[in-house]
Formats: C-alpha cells, structure tokens, sequence
C-alpha cells in the first residue's frame, strides 16, 4: 500500500493576463502549499481490473472526476493489468480555489506511479496531469513557485516565507470556475507588477507580502455574487483587510498574517460551526 497527504493549494498572487486562441488562459502566479491536506492510500486489488474511488466525500465516490481519469488514464497507458484502490479522506473542499481535486488527482499520479514502479520523472508525470487539469502539474510540487503559461511553466522559488500562517477562509460555497472566466473574458482583466511580491519573498518581509497580494478574478467574483460580496465585506470588518485576497476563482479567501493574534483566534473560535475557517502554515 502507498500512503500520501495531498497538500491544498493558494495564490499569493494570479494575474490573468490574456485567453488564448485554444480557450484557455495566459496566466501568472505565487502559488504555495499549506498543511491542509486529504490523505490517500492507494494499493493493488486484484478481484478487479478497473479503478475504485472510496471517499468519506460521497461526490468522490460516485461521480466521474479529474482523479478517476487521470488513474483510468495511467492504467490503460502503461498497461496495468491489475485493479487499483484508492481511498480519499477528504479534508479540502472541491470549488474553493484551494486546488481540492487537482492536488488528490496529482498525489494519485505519483501514487500510481510508485505502485506500478513505473519510474515515471517528474516531466512525464506533468504531461500526464496537464491533460486533465491546468493546476495538476503545479500539484506535483510541494513548493513555493512563480507559475506560468495556463499553469504548465513551473519555476520552484526559495521558500523563505515557509511556516508563515495563513488564514483560510472558506464559506461553503461552490463558484464555478467557467462562469467566472466567461464574465471576465467580456470585462476584460485587470493585471498587475508580480515583481514586487517577489522580492518581498525573497526578502522575507511579511508586510510587503502583504501589500502586494493580488487576484485578477477577485473583483469578477465579489461583484457577481452577492454572498461573497457579503462574505468578504464580512472579513474585511472582523480582522481587516491587510493580507487578504481570494485565492483561485473563489470562494475561499486568505489572510497571511504577520502574527497569529487574539483577534484572528477569536474569528476562527466564534465562526468555525458557520463555515470552514482554520488557520494553517506555508509548507
């Protein structure tokens, strides 16, 4: 049996800078990975030939996903001639822009791929998961990275900002990543410098990190729903706006903080039964 975490994803930073002829998207972006993470196990089954995904999440369960045709996918390729079992405890929540199924559809990649010993290198293993998912190649990593392109370019940055908190703010909703994208393809994209954010990487100055957060889809998102205007309007007056930007197309926002003070332990005390709000730290 194989056993590994799938560690969530956030932007720091995403700069949506144009749609390309093939319908996807140009971007940029500081992604990094937090200790929120789904725990999978994967091992051989030989009573079937097919793939089984067992979940506490029913959705993982019983529907056709990223991770069920990446494994199906892997399995014809390279001729595994043996069922597979793959168990998901999910802790991540899929539609928050956390990467909740492309981190469990890449940990499933090198899961495989130590299984069936396939040696795969890390490139082939990106191939194989930018067919199914632009964030799957970016997954395999867990690392601070400048990522590019629709999301295949990866430069792994020195992580000096690991062990930093980070607020994650979730509120239980689902936003639909194309409507988002359909919206902003009419508005146009808003961009900004990345290389600011970079240089107070490396330089490990939380406060810059802080103030050069940015998320080209955030503006789409609050404004095209109510409830996350609502939500955001929310946060901004519990522990402020400093540090805070939505993460992915939504709906979770983040707060990286500086410190992990009384105000934002009561936030997490007082709304932990409302939605999913915990604090956890750049791996």
């Amino acid at each position: 049996m194989i056993n590994k975490k799938a560690y969530a994803k956030v932007n720091l930073f995403l700069n949506v800078l144009d749609k390309r002829k093939d319908g996807y998207h140009n971007l940029e972006m500081i992604n990094a990975k937090i200790d929120l993470c789904d725990d999978i196990s994967l091992k051989k089954c030989e009573t079937s030939t097919g793939i089984i995904i067992k979940s506490n999440d029913l959705f993982l369960s019983n529907q056709d996903n990223i991770i069920l045709q990446c494994a199906r996918f892997m399995q014809d390729k390279y001729n595994i001639n043996y069922g597979i079992k793959i168990n998901i405890d999910k802790r991540i929540p899929y539609g928050a822009g956390l990467g909740g199924n492309s981190t469990d559809a890449a940990t499933v990649i090198k899961g495989i791929n130590e299984l069936a010993e396939l040696n795969l290198s890390l490139e082939e293993m990106k191939e194989i998961g930018n067919m199914f998912g632009a964030d799957i190649p970016y997954c395999l990593y867990d690392e601070l990275a400048y990522v590019t392109k629709t999301g295949e370019e990866i430069r792994v940055l020195e992580n000096e900002i690991k062990g930093t908190s980070i607020l994650i703010a979730h509120p239980k909703k689902h936003i639909l990543t194309s409507s988002v994208f359909k919206i902003a393809d009419k508005e146009g994209y808003q961009s900004k410098d990345i290389n600011p954010i970079l240089d107070a990487i490396k330089d490990k100055d939380i406060h810059l990190i802080q103030q050069h957060l940015y998320n080209s889809l955030e503006h789409i998102v609050v404004n095209m729903d109510e409830d996350m205007m609502a939500f955001k309007t929310n946060l901004i007056e519990k522990v402020g706006a400093k540090g805070l930007v939505m993460t992915g197309s939504g709906s979770t926002f983040i707060k990286v903080l500086e410190e992990v003070n009384e105000e934002v332990k009561r936030f997490v005390s007082e709304n932990k039964d409302k939605f999913l709000v915990n604090i956890h730290k750049i791996i």
